[in-house]
């Protein structure tokens, strides 16, 4: 019973730390999963990794928990994201000339520097200091300084296809949309990037993995669309061909997207869907039966 009281208070903490993603089924949720690696006794750092669709709110949601980890729990916490890993602009012209054109749009697996991106999660895991490069999506790349990220309690990793697997390859026969049947008629392009997905598998290794699930596509393009208003608006730009540049940019994630919906909706430890407003439509908790690390 006191076990119990106990674990209620905490997650009412836990809740009152968060703010957009203020939902006690969310927190329970994430309190019962978190107790299986006993923080308090635990010397190695804990990796919880944050996927959805572009527009979801991962990078909120990760800010979100690393206050909440430090009020509720009194420990810090790094946080890696996986769009500071993009490749250079120059790297992703090479690939529009050497694999396919589609390859120069940052965002789908096969546009960010994989190797990078383990050498710096396994420093965190191991209690070292990593240095992660800087990405500026405004000039769309990457900046000659780089980010010390400190050794923490909790890592906290978000991208959009973080934890996910390849395709079947049967899917990959038919193009899924329209930019893939006018400049991917030969799958050469969709069948490279579900290839690339192999070589972010050791990055992807979580303790707890959360995933964000829009309700629809529409939606993940309607929220994307406010973020770079939000971002246009900061440098001052004019927002007049917004929704058509948004809707192509998401158009080269979308295959991938619905398949990772599917996939790792039944794979991950908590599944939050989120309605239409942005808001917490129901949380999906998939027990886990150890505090052993797994791929998400």
């Amino acid at each position: 019973m006191k076990g119990t009281s106990n674990r209620e208070r905490k997650a009412r903490q836990l809740n009152a730390s968060l703010n957009k993603y203020k939902n006690s089924s969310f927190s329970f949720a994430l309190l019962e999963t978190m107790e299986l690696f006993e923080i308090s006794k635990n010397s190695s750092p804990i990796v919880v990794s944050v996927s959805g669709a572009p527009g979801t709110g991962k990078t909120t949601l990760a800010n979100e928990l690393a206050c909440a980890f430090q009020q509720v729990f009194g420990v810090n916490s790094a946080i890696v994201s996986l769009d500071d890993f993009y490749l250079p602009r120059a790297a992703r012209v090479d690939l529009a000339k050497s694999i396919h054109p589609l390859a120069i749009t940052r965002g789908p697996p096969g546009t960010h520097d994989a190797e990078t991106l383990v050498d710096v999660i396994k420093k965190l895991r191991t209690n070292f200091s990593a240095r992660a490069p800087i990405f500026n999506k405004a000039l769309d790349d990457r900046l000659e300084e780089t980010r010390l990220i400190k050794p923490a309690r909790i890592i906290i990793c978000e991208g959009w296809f973080w934890g996910a697997i390849a395709e079947p390859a049967s899917a990959l026969v038919n193009p899924f949309n329209r930019l893939e049947e006018k400049q991917d008629k030969l799958g050469v392009w969709r069948k490279w990037v579900n290839g690339q997905i192999a070589r972010y598998e050791k990055a992807f290794t979580s303790d707890i993995s959360i995933h964000l699930r829009a309700p629809s596509p529409d939606a993940s393009v309607k929220w994307r669309k406010q973020q770079e208003e939000e971002n246009l608006a900061a440098y001052g730009e004019n927002k007049s061909n917004i929704k058509l540049n948004v809707e192509r940019f998401l158009s080269h994630f979308e295959r991938l997207v619905r398949w990772i919906d599917k996939d790792l909706s039944g794979r991950v430890d908590i599944e939050i869907v989120l309605d239409q407003h942005h808001g917490i439509a129901r949380v999906n908790l998939h027990k886990q039966t150890s505090g052993n690390s797994k791929k998400a």
